[in-house]
């Protein structure tokens, strides 16, 4: 029985070496890293920008696998804005537990519709402002920088950036990005 089974493995062995005799096509090119799934820069341009700034700025977008919106100003002394976003399973409380604020900062939570959380924290100075916003939809967070070189006007970056708020989490809510991270829990 023994001899029976070694020679039904050499067999087996030789009938499907048969089947190799034909040469394998290159390798399709595959991507090195996984493209991101959202772009902040999907639903902002220079017009949006202008309209929430007043500055007149390019559009420089980052790497299709790390997308990042900068908008770069034409003019010296007009404030310069990125856009960045990243997937968090927590809060977004939960999230600024781990940033290092400044202690000079102020912080506020306006109320922006499809908006699970929202947060603005200013840091004003004598040379510039620094202006975050951020808006939590679902698993995404999104993030507004704005600096802004003296001398600025802290009221209309706030407004700005408070539009834009609104702009991105209605994007998202209107992407589902909100049902495809709920659905994910």
């Amino acid at each position: 029985m023994r001899r029976f089974a070694a020679v039904g493995a050499a067999a087996a062995v030789l009938v499907l070496s048969g089947c190799g005799g034909e040469e394998v096509g290159d390798k399709p090119d595959l991507p090195d890293e996984t493209p991101a799934l959202w772009n902040p820069c999907d639903v902002l341009d220079p017009t949006t920008i202008e309209d929430a700034f007043g500055t007149v700025a390019e559009e420089e977008n980052g790497e299709t696998t790390a997308p990042e919106c900068r908008f770069v100003p034409a003019a010296e002394g007009d404030p310069a804005v990125t856009v960045n976003y990243l997937l968090f399973s927590g809060t977004l409380d939960e999230a600024f537990e781990t940033m290092d604020l400044s202690p000079d900062a102020t912080s506020t939570s306006p109320q922006v519709e499809g908006a699970d959380a929202t947060r603005i924290i200013v840091n004003a100075g004598p040379k510039n402002l620094a202006v975050s916003g951020f808006v939590a939809n679902g698993d995404l967070i999104q993030s507004i920088n704005v600096v802004d070189p003296a001398p600025y006007d802290e009221a209309a970056v706030v407004a700005g950036i408070s539009d834009l708020l609104t702009t991105l989490s209605k994007h998202a809510v209107d992407s589902g990005v909100t049902d495809e991270s709920s659905a994910a829990e």
